[in-house]
């Protein structure tokens, strides 16, 4: 605290006067520096308020554009399910058509097929431990493994 000199009637006025304009000065630093600081919180409210805000539109742009890149990706699984739906249905519409029942005689034709080229070739195993294997080679090439068959005709 600041120590005045006594006058005759109390304190030298312009030493008080002096420090009350110090005071003063003080006083009005103080106030600077507190509108200074509110303004500041003034200023970053404002800045986060607008942070905010942009932030909740842009959310809501993403939020606009997910429903509509999901509402399109929803579109196309169904159009992809009801394009297989119709592949399948064209196909088994084509199975039906070009498909032919074997019947129990074709089965009989290509079994006994099947045993002539077995027989055919236990055959020339046999000969192979006899012969050497340039007439083994030259009797596979002889040897008709399938006799033709004549061609029936597809049924419809």
């Amino acid at each position: 605290m600041e120590m005045f000199s006594y006058v005759k009637r109390g304190y030298n006025p312009e030493e008080v006067n002096a420090y009350i304009n110090t005071l003063e000065q003080v006083i009005k630093s103080y106030k600077d520096k507190d509108n200074a600081i509110k303004n500041a919180i003034i200023s970053a409210q404002v800045a986060a308020d607008n942070i905010v805000k942009n932030a909740q539109a842009q959310a809501g742009e993403y939020k606009t554009q997910l429903r509509r890149q999901l509402q399109a990706t929803k579109e196309s699984v169904e159009k992809q399910r009801s394009e297989v739906s119709l592949f399948q249905d064209t196909y088994n519409v084509m199975l039906r058509k070009y498909l032919k029942e074997i019947e129990e005689s074709e089965i009989n034709i290509i079994d006994q097929h099947l045993m002539k080229i077995e027989n055919t070739i236990e055959s020339l195993g046999k000969d192979i431990d006899y012969e050497t294997p340039v007439e083994v080679s030259l009797k596979i090439e002889e040897t008709p493994i399938v006799e033709q068959v004549e061609e029936e005709e597809p049924i419809s």
